[in-house]
């Protein structure tokens, strides 16, 4: 069996959609293993997961920051003769590996990141794409949206990339938490609009802000974190029917959104998006973008907006009936199948490699 050594950086990291996707793969791949068979490679000031009962963690390296992946992640698999298998756009450049790109918003969003921190971020992250694209490794991606891009951009056969969706039971595990109520008492079930996601430009808050512009008597809560590369920043306090709440544990996420109206996601990139499927599993209606990757992915339980388009009606999307396709969509998508998927890679180029190293050693 090739040795397989996964990229634990984000475990240092704060919860976000790329630590959801690697940690309940992982969570779903460790139930169907053998012992030992794969290696979690975290660093030695990352919180210890203590789920894991046959993937092996292993702590190595106090390389701080993104340098992590790039220098002890190399180091350990090089000393190991082990392949990296890297969940969150990058790859270790003196030792490239498998490796998951969401999406090419770096190099495709032209407007965005403009800022120092953001220039710095795009430069970093086109060259992990380029430096993936020209390796030989297998290539995954979270939809059908992005496989096409990156196709597009990066010239990669469809054959070497393959698309592994996200899921949403991770839900299931998470328990409602009221607390934030404590906070913002002016929030009642019911009688509030709710956005989720970090504060990235092309998460689109400023069409949120202008529905609630235009909508004066509702109520909008919004829930994200800043990220340092966004050039503009929103004044959340301009109106007083806007709840800027900041960033909440997963328990008061999920109790604003199973009581909330309904759910904006106005966003105009995403790869996959987790958010909408966490909404339909709790029943909760969503008015969602139609753009990107969305469509594929929510199907028809969502109502669409333009995301471009100001002139904003709520009424008119929230009166869609959706619920009957929230069930459909949903099947679609599992933790448990795209562990299931990620361990057919590995064996396939495992088995690959087998041949070619026995081809070689025949001549």
């Amino acid at each position: 069996m090739k040795k397989y050594v996964f990229d634990g950086y984000i475990y240092a990291r704060h919860v976000s959609g790329l630590y959801r996707y690697e940690d309940e793969i992982l969570r779903e791949l460790d139930r169907c293993i053998e012992k030992g068979e794969y290696i979690l490679l975290i660093p030695e000031y990352a919180e210890r997961p203590d789920y894991f009962e046959n993937i092996k963690v292993v702590v190595y390296g106090k390389v701080k920051g993104i340098l992590w992946t790039q220098l002890s992640l190399a180091r350990y698999c090089h000393a190991n003769g082990a392949v990296s298998v890297n969940f969150c756009n990058v790859t270790p450049l003196l030792r490239p590996g498998i490796a998951v790109i969401h999406d090419i918003g770096y190099k495709v969003l032209k407007d965005h990141y403009r800022n120092l921190y953001g220039k710095a971020s795009k430069c970093w992250h086109r060259f992990n794409y380029w430096a993936i694209a020209k390796g030989k490794y297998p290539v995954i991606t979270v939809s059908e949206f992005s496989k096409r891009q990156i196709m597009d951009v990066y010239h990669i056969p469809p054959e070497r990339i393959t698309v592994i969706g996200n899921g949403w039971q991770h839900y299931e595990r998470i328990r409602e938490d009221g607390a934030v109520l404590e906070k913002y008492p002016q929030i009642e079930a019911g009688r509030y609009y709710f956005a989720l996601g970090s504060l990235e430009e092309r998460k689109n808050f400023k069409w949120v802000m202008e529905a609630a512009k235009k909508n004066p008597s509702e109520l909008f809560v919004i829930a994200g974190n800043s990220v340092k590369n966004a050039k503009t920043k929103i004044d959340f306090s301009a109106l007083p029917n806007v709840i800027f709440t900041g960033y909440l544990s997963d328990g008061c996420a999920k109790w604003l959104m199973k009581n909330c109206r309904a759910f904006l996601f106005p966003s105009t990139y995403e790869g996959f998006g987790i958010p909408p499927l966490e909404a339909f599993s709790v029943g909760t209606k969503v008015i969602c973008s139609n753009a990107a990757s969305l469509p594929e992915v929510c199907g028809d339980a969502a109502a669409y907006i333009d995301p471009y388009d100001y002139e904003i009606d709520l009424s008119a999307p929230e009166t869609e009936k959706k619920e009957a396709y929230y069930g459909a969509v949903l099947s679609k998508y599992s933790w448990k199948r795209s562990a299931e998927r990620l361990k057919e890679i590995l064996s396939e180029y495992a088995e690959v490699e087998n041949i070619r190293k026995i081809k070689r050693e025949k001549r």
